[in-house]
């Protein structure tokens, strides 16, 4: 590889590039990432004249359009009649958001989520009373207060200003002129091998965005594009079930699936798959044949775990899901295993699923063991041997569960908002079910309601006791905003009255105890909601190893 290049661009002379689409996405990297807030950063950043960190290209011939990735995304695609191809090694998210600052198209990120670049807007008179104000924004323009990046980088800039006051068209200008003339450097390599750009791809990025264990081995796959066939899968999901988060999990499947597992120790890294794979691929292309039947076994599996886990307990969007790595073991049954599992094998994975959202075992220390060993279970399970799933670590069930917060997003938090989904829980005004299935999502802040009201609580308790999973369920906004402030032995009095029968089966849904001495009825609040805590947290324990069918907590002293 030769010594790489380094120059400086300004913004102005980039875009003509990106006009003439010059630059390429390769294969390893990763999708557009960046939100709203961070684009509006980035172009912050460069009015300011802060640096922003150098362009890292690949300077290649014609010949190696086959390692473009070929999807329409935030940049323009490569034309074919250029000469040269400027892959983007480092730096695709900045020279997407630089490009869509004069385009201002809505783009969806990897997230799903779209950003109307057309809301990147500057801020001439920024707030005096504001220390250090953002001159950048993402925000609705308003004429005069916040003007649209692309009026202002646009040739005809002038004609598009609301005003032609001098003073207002200054600050336009110097805006202008920041933006076009910064400096960008750009370091480019020539002569280098696919494998030597995926090394340096690893290194550039470890330093920077944070860099997956996939993003890894994407890099290092030379002539596969797994990330492409990874992001496929992901979209199947997306479109049939719920929306993935990343390929991450697809790509722990797969590797639970075609390298050998030891019980003693951690999964085989990603990287090692690449490697071996890729060195495969290298010395005989036919072996790319055999990786593709082998991923397409895969992928149908990966689809039957998820499509499980959706209507088994219900698993109805990522919000429930404990981990997504529990989708990466649980396609290995269904790998071996392309058939629905038998009776036997449903009461198995009904105890790895609790147990494991529950006891947060793909969390913390030696969580890469217990995907393993998962792995080779759920092996076992599949071709019929009667293995049984073990679970050794009881839970302490007021430092594990009523000590866990509902705003948390951890495996358990999640684990929980799936026990409460599983009971089908109810109107508290008629008794008719809650429409989870893509109507609530624990996710959603204003679907979730304490019990206790916190304004009453805040005054007695720290927020840790208030937002204590005892202390919430599930509670669509109408039925929030009626309660209010008041405590549940008012509030729940008066939804009693529909029917006894109806309160207490609406109730059993939500797993509050309503009986003659729960807390709820008592007045004093302090003592109250503390006889509450302990009740409900005695239920929710039991509930758990009810769906789990195995004990999963010691004795509540």
């Amino acid at each position: 590889m030769k010594a790489p290049t380094l120059a400086e661009r300004s913004i102005r002379s980039l875009h003509n590039d990106l006009l003439a689409r010059r630059f390429a996405v390769p294969k390893l990297q990763r999708n557009f990432v960046w939100d709203a807030g961070r684009a509006a950063k980035l172009i912050d950043s460069i009015y300011r004249k802060m640096p922003i960190g150098s362009l890292f290209l690949w300077e290649m011939d014609r010949r190696s359009a086959n390692l473009i990735r070929q999807s329409a995304e935030v940049l323009p695609l490569f034309n074919g009649a250029n000469p040269h191809i400027w892959f983007v090694i480092d730096g695709q998210q900045r020279l997407s958001v630089i490009y869509q600052a004069f385009e201002a198209q809505v783009r969806k990120n990897d997230a799903g989520r779209d950003i109307d670049f057309g809301r990147l807007c500057f801020v001439p008179y920024p707030d005096k009373n504001q220390e250090d104000p953002s001159r950048v924004v993402y925000r609705k323009p308003v004429e005069r207060k916040f003007v649209p990046l692309h009026d202002i980088l646009a040739p005809n800039w002038k004609r598009r200003m609301p005003s032609q006051a001098q003073g207002f068209l200054k600050r336009i200008t110097d805006c202008r002129q920041r933006l076009l003339n910064y400096p960008v450097p750009v370091v480019t390599v020539r002569s280098a091998s696919l494998g030597e750009i995926g090394e340096i791809f690893i290194r550039i990025n470890s330093q920077g965005m944070r860099i997956t264990s996939a993003d890894r081995a994407i890099a290092l796959m030379g002539k596969l594009d797994v990330r492409a066939m990874a992001q496929e899968l992901r979209q199947r999901v997306r479109d049939e079930v719920f929306a993935l988060g990343g390929i991450d999990p697809i790509l722990m499947g797969f590797n639970l699936v075609t390298e050998r597992q030891s019980i003693e120790g951690d999964p085989p890294k990603l990287e090692t798959m690449a490697r071996r794979w890729s060195k495969l691929i290298e010395r005989d292309d036919s072996e790319k044949e055999i990786f593709r039947k082998q991923w397409h076994k895969y992928q149908n599996a990966f689809l039957s775990a998820v499509d499980y886990l959706y209507n088994r307990f219900p698993v109805y969007d990522e919000s429930y899901l404990p981990s997504a790595n529990m989708l990466a073991t649980l396609s290995v049954f269904f790998f071996h295993h392309p058939g629905q599992p038998n009776r036997y094998q449903i009461r198995e994975i009904r105890k790895f699923f609790w147990a494991t959202g529950v006891a947060q075992r793909y969390s913390g220390r030696g969580y890469h063991r217990n995907i393993v060993s998962d792995a080779i279970f759920f092996a076992s399970l599949a071709r019929g041997a009667k293995v049984r799933f073990s679970f050794r670590d009881r839970l302490d069930p007021v430092l594990d569960i009523q000590g866990a917060e509902y705003g948390s997003h951890s495996a358990r938090t999640r684990a929980f908002f799936c026990l409460l989904a599983c009971r089908t829980p109810k109107y508290l005004e008629n008794g008719e079910s809650i429409p989870l299935n893509g109507a609530i999502s624990f996710a959603n802040r204003k679907d979730r309601h304490h019990i206790f009201p916190r304004a009453q609580l805040k005054k007695h308790f720290p927020p840790r006791v208030y937002n204590g999973l005892c202390n919430i369920c599930f509670l669509v906004s109408r039925d929030n905003q009626r309660i209010g402030m008041r405590l549940p032995r008012t509030y729940l009095e008066e939804y009693s009255d529909n029917g006894r029968g109806r309160f207490r089966l609406v109730m059993r849904s939500h797993l509050i105890p309503v009986g003659n001495d729960s807390g709820v009825w008592e007045r004093g609040i302090i003592s109250a909601f503390k006889h509450f805590r302990r009740q409900r947290l005695s239920l929710i324990c039991a509930e758990f190893e009810k769906e789990a069918g195995i004990k999963l907590f010691r004795k509540i002293e």
